[in-house]
């Protein structure tokens, strides 16, 4: 009688997991075809319930994951778009499967066009060409690389400090650092810092003018306004007063990464600027979201491999860490020229993630010690048969899985710029608090089907309920 009962059960358990998939298979259909007729907020969502359940294939999810992204870019919404693209790079590329990620790299290269930040689409168009050069994405990354001028073996943007070019005039186009930062997070200098910028310059003494600017930090709001106010403070010892306010203010936790290496750079003594930048790491590590390229540069930029190690070991507590792939682990370790610290983080990711057999080979290959790599080699023996077995294989291309549309969003296509406008104005005026009714007045019914705009709605209206409480 046990014996039939536990037959049943795993038949209803086989029936019922067959039927999930199935209907995953349906579901990513159905969407697409959302997507075909244009209604992008919508087939967006969709896709969005497609990668987060658990009962769909690995491949299903994947898919579904990357036409999140093709849904935001469709809807004219950059911030969300960066935030999934990464998301979805992070995740998936192991460097070996080819299916939808370089399509992934190249179109966050483009977004990051769009957006004016060509620093980071040569980075990845770069990353696109040399990791997939057979893809077809490639080709097209590698024409993106030359009308940029990044198609050679130097950055252009290599060695260029921005620290000392910034503009307080001039915002960031798009109110959020280029999207590095969650929306909500705006980038560029803020309006009271420009403001005291044009006050300090009528200022002829150096020590007064130094010491406004130094007072007037508690008006930052963002690494960008440390920056300019660190550029324009004289005295090093006040910019050193000036540095030490950076981890204290209120929104530290969500300052750019380009902001805090720019204001590294500044810092003379290579001890306080390898701590400025541990502490800076550590925090980012903790942050719901982060790009962990921005944790491989941060560590690039120190100098101190003990120091380094702080910054090795904050990260692997964090909840960052297991979101690590093997390939950006290893460029992590490779900035670090002591072999033992190397090896050693290498381990610990072995030990410490869900890796398959492909990405511990990784590991292992860039080992610089043999019993380190014997140590990272004898995980898959516990791990060869686990689910997480091998991530290649994990996201295999399932079969009915359909690709029929080009999976290119930018294909006979531009942003709208003036919807872009229009939702960067509603920003700005959300984190500042002021004008909210009116830039929202200025939003058209196509602009709140976007994510960003729903989010910062949601913000309106506790800000709203919060000023009617304290009118009573």
């Amino acid at each position: 009688m046990k014996k039939h009962l536990l037959l049943l059960a795993v038949f209803i358990s086989i029936t019922v997991t067959g039927v999930f998939a199935q209907d995953g298979t349906k579901d990513l259909k159905w969407a697409k075809s959302l997507l075909e007729h244009g209604d992008y907020a919508y087939a967006g969502e969709k896709f969005a319930d497609i990668a987060a359940s658990h009962y769909n294939s690995p491949a299903v999810r994947k898919e579904a994951l990357y036409y999140v992204g093709y849904c935001h870019v469709k809807n004219s919404d950059p911030w969300q778009a960066i935030r999934v693209f990464e998301q979805f790079i992070e995740k998936y590329d192991n460097g070996s499967s080819s299916e939808f990620v370089p399509d992934a790299l190249y179109v966050l290269g483009r977004v990051y066009e769009e957006t004016g930040d060509n620093r980071s689409a040569i980075k990845v168009y770069r990353r696109c060409s040399r990791t997939y050069p057979r893809s077809q994405y490639a080709r097209k990354s590698e024409e993106r690389l030359q009308q940029l001028g990044g198609s050679g073996s130097t950055d252009p943007f290599d060695g260029d400090n921005t620290g000392g070019n910034y503009d307080p005039d001039h915002d960031n186009d798009y109110g959020n650092d280029n999207g590095h930062n969650h929306p909500g997070h705006s980038g560029g200098i803020s309006r009271e810092i420009r403001s005291l910028l044009r006050v300090a310059e009528s200022v002829n003494n150096d020590f007064t003018r130094d010491q406004m600017l130094l007072e007037g930090s508690d008006r930052a709001r963002s690494g960008e306004d440390f920056v300019a106010l660190a550029n324009a403070i004289k005295n090093t010892f006040t910019r050193s007063q000036l540095l030490d306010r950076v981890s204290k203010n209120e929104n530290y936790n969500n300052f750019s990464t380009r902001s805090m290496l720019d204001l590294a750079a500044l810092i003379n003594n290579t001890y306080q600027r390898d701590m400025f930048l541990v502490s800076f790491g550590s925090a980012m590590a903790n942050r719901d979201y982060v790009s962990n390229y921005d944790l491989v540069e941060v560590s690039a930029a120190m100098n101190n491999d003990a120091l380094r190690q702080q910054l090795f070991d904050a990260i692997s507590e964090s909840k960052s860490f297991q979101f690590i792939n093997a390939r950006t682990m290893v460029e992590l370790a490779q900035t670090c020229s002591n072999s033992f610290i190397h090896d050693q983080l290498l381990l610990t990711a072995a030990q410490k993630n869900k890796y398959g057999y492909r990405d511990l080979r990784i590991l292992a290959d860039a080992c610089k010690n043999s019993f380190t790599k014997t140590q990272i080699l004898q995980q898959t023996d516990s791990g060869y048969n686990s689910p997480y077995r091998s991530r290649t294989s994990a996201i295999a291309p399932e079969p009915g899985s359909s690709r029929k549309q080009s999976s290119d969003p930018f294909a006979g296509f531009n942003f709208n710029k003036a919807q872009i406008e229009r939702i960067k104005n509603f920003m700005n005026a959300v984190e500042r608090k002021r004008n909210m009714a009116e830039s929202a007045r200025q939003l058209k019914k196509s602009d709140l089907k976007t994510a960003t705009v729903r989010e910062y709605m949601e913000r309106y209206r506790i800000l709203q309920k919060f000023e009617r409480i304290h009118q009573r």
